[in-house]
């Protein structure tokens, strides 16, 4: 494209000093009043960030940065859902788009106001277009979905029509500022199609008498009707508490999260720690209270809580949100640190008993959440203020608890010991023989409970079959301390935790094998942080490890139809999703059939996080919604690699009374039985 005229026209000395020169000015002026909002809006948020306890996040800096990167810019988390995914896709990278063609327009201007290359206005003209393209696509989707569709999870606040109202203004009004240019430009319109597509037909709205005075309309109109409200909508967003704020605050979460185990609660210190949990909003770590600004009410983590879609009164989007409301009326003025003397209680007015003892601690909302916000040890930390402080838990909570403090394991109202299941079986311990390969932990569900004993000999078969030199602790076992921890008595965790690790190192333990994943986490993920460092599998990824060794061959089981239901703590928690399905794989010589929800969208059974031994009095049970799902694949089998999974199946079952059509298996009897035939 070639003019005879300079593409940003003639300008004379005398407009330049009367017109162009204020607006240049006023640019500078607006532009450093946005720095100095951003800065004292940040700031705030800062202060109040510090109200928080210390936490180390520093370390790793390159994975920090690469999962920054990859999470805000590729999107990877949010596109497990295509629709919100593809749509926030456009707008992001429509706005950095727009952004970039305005920059390198900016900086060609010093090479020469009146001749600027006309190569570089060109291509940052056609990148603008594009990005504007994709954020008015981009828009007409989220409009759509949260005015027409509205899904349950999304509430629609004045500050979202806002916001897109505005944004719309400011493309609109950009893109007539382009169609002004054109149409007075000496340049035939239609050799700007290429360049300037929307520009383009824009210039056909501009009569032929606006081309008078051209240079003072169009400086004016950009800079009242287009520069002015994107600064004014930029002020908004640095001032105010908007949902635009994830666009820096999110990045931030991103860059601190945990680096830690998933499986792994954060460690209190029982002897320096002021404060036994979080009753008060300055009781959580800075990083917690981050998460609370970071929240973009999106609403995945509700989606995928089993708490709240049996009914419950817990969602942990309302969590976050309602801790951070609290969070700044409590600290209305942050700069001068001085809360209100006069305040809600954080746990029974704020959020309320019922929420915090709802949590399952299943992680799925943690696994959902696009911008790594931390639900469980939130919630966690208000369980422990509520039991170590407070000394507040569920009635059978409380029971089991006292239990394991008693009698060192938590089944309550059991006669049996920890050997009686091993009768017949002439199975070691280590008080025996402690020059052994592997150490089977048993745990009290397996070694105390007559359903989930037939899991622990099946394995003890497994495990014979294979000619694996294994012992047991017996009656030197005790609860490994997890229920407590998850229920909140940090205190009474770390004391079953030391006994267990000095009993295990006096006996040089080396490598262990965990029927329970709440065992095999603890152990795995919990102990190190006590000292306890051992090698720690689940008895699914032995039991893989044995096929593929070919140390046990099974029968094919091909008349049968299996389903697999993930245990939280398996999988999301420790990302073991494959070697069960390989085992049943092996069995049938098929894959099992995967219910609806599975793998990392898998659906609680309700025992996680203390709800094994608490009365579900609220909502539906969420055993039974699990085993709903189940029937809906016509299985007959469905297989499970946990004891708690495994009795809440049983009794949902009998619930359902379908005992005729449905089974609940763990792994280990399933291949024990296959090595009969």
């Amino acid at each position: 494209m070639e003019s005879s005229q300079e593409i940003f026209w003639p300008v004379q000395l005398g407009f330049i000093i009367n017109v162009y020169l204020p607006i240049i000015i006023g640019f500078f002026i607006f532009a450093s009043a946005l720095i100095v909002l951003f800065v004292l809006g940040f700031f705030r948020r800062y202060q109040l960030w510090k109200l928080g306890g210390t936490d180390k996040r520093l370390e790793h800096l390159t994975t920090r940065l690469k999962t920054t990167f990859a999470v805000t810019l590729a999107n990877f988390r949010i596109w497990r859902e295509a629709y919100p995914g593809s749509m926030h896709f456009l707008i992001l990278w429509g706005t950095l788009l727009l952004l970039l063609g305005k920059i390198i327009r900016l900086f060609s201007y010093p090479v020469g106001i009146t001749t600027p290359p006309q190569d570089i206005f060109l291509y940052a003209s056609f990148i603008s277009e594009v990005g504007g393209v994709l954020i008015l696509v981009g828009g007409c989707l989220a409009i759509y979905r949260r005015y027409i569709q509205k899904p349950s999870r999304l509430d629609t606040l004045p500050d979202d029509t806002l916001i897109f109202g505005w944004a719309f203004i400011i493309l609109l009004t950009g893109y007539m500022a382009k169609g002004y240019r054109i149409a007075i430009s000496e340049v035939p319109p239609q050799d700007w199609f290429l360049w300037s597509p929307i520009g383009y037909f824009f210039s056909f709205a501009f009569p032929t008498f606006m081309t008078e005075a051209r240079n003072e309309i169009l400086v004016w109109h950009r800079a009242i009707l287009h520069v002015l409200p994107a600064f004014v909508f930029f002020a908004y967003i640095f001032i105010s508490r908007s949902r635009m704020q994830h666009v820096w605050l999110s990045p931030i979460n991103i860059f601190f999260r945990t680096l830690k185990s998933k499986g792994a609660l954060q460690l209190l210190n029982i002897e320096t720690a002021e404060n036994y949990g979080a009753s008060k909003i300055e009781n959580f770590t800075w990083k917690q209270l981050l998460d609370l600004d970071s929240c973009t009410r999106c609403g995945r983590c509700q989606d995928q809580c089993p708490a709240y879609l049996s009914e419950k009164p817990l969602t942990p989007k309302k969590v976050i949100l309602d801790l951070k409301e609290h969070l700044y009326d409590v600290y209305r003025i942050p700069f001068l640190k001085k809360p209100l003397e006069s305040r809600p209680d954080m746990i029974t007015d704020v959020i309320t008993e019922d929420v915090v003892w709802s949590c399952t601690t299943c992680r799925a909302c943690q696994e959902a959440c696009p911008v790594y916000i931390e639900h469980i040890d939130k919630i966690i930390d208000m369980r422990r203020s509520l039991v170590l402080e407070q000394a507040k838990i569920p009635e059978t909570g409380e029971a089991a608890l006292k239990c394991i403090e008693t009698r060192g394991h938590s089944c309550r109202g059991t006669t049996a010991t920890r050997t009686d299941w091993t009768e017949g079986l002439e199975v070691t311990t280590l008080t025996d023989n402690n020059n052994v390969d592997i150490v089977y932990w048993v745990g009290c569900a397996a070694a105390l409970e007559d359903r989930n004993m037939k899991v622990a000999k099946a394995m003890t078969k497994i495990l014979k079959t294979a000619g694996i030199n294994f012992a047991i602790l017996g009656l030197e076992e005790t609860c490994c301390g997890e229920p407590a921890r998850r229920m909140g008595n940090e205190y009474l965790f770390q004391m079953q935790a030391m006994k267990n690790i000095e009993i295990l190192k006096n006996y040089n333990t080396k490598k262990i094998v965990a029927t329970c994943p709440h065992c095999f986490n603890t152990l795995k993920n919990e102990y190190p942080q006590l000292g306890g460092e051992f090698e720690v599998v689940h008895h699914s990824q032995y039991i893989a490890e044995l096929l593929q060794k070919g140390s046990i061959k099974l029968s094919n089981m091909q008349k049968e139809k299996f389903t697999y239901h993930d245990s939280c703590y398996l999988g999301r928690h420790n990302d073991i999703y494959e070697q069960p399905r390989e085992i049943i794989q092996q069995l049938t010589n098929s894959k099992p059939v995967e219910m609806s929800r599975s793998k990392q969208t898998g659906f609680c059974c309700g025992g996680g996080g203390g709800r094994f031994w608490m009365e579900e009095r609220i909502g539906k049970r969420i055993s039974e919604m699990r085993i709903e799902q189940v029937m809906e694949t016509d299985a007959n089998i469905v297989a499970s690699a946990c004891p708690y999974c495994l009795q809440m199946f049983e009794d949902a079952i009998k619930a359902k009374e379908v005992e005729e059509k449905l089974k609940a298996f763990d792994i280990a009897e399933l291949v024990a039985e296959s090595l009969n035939k």
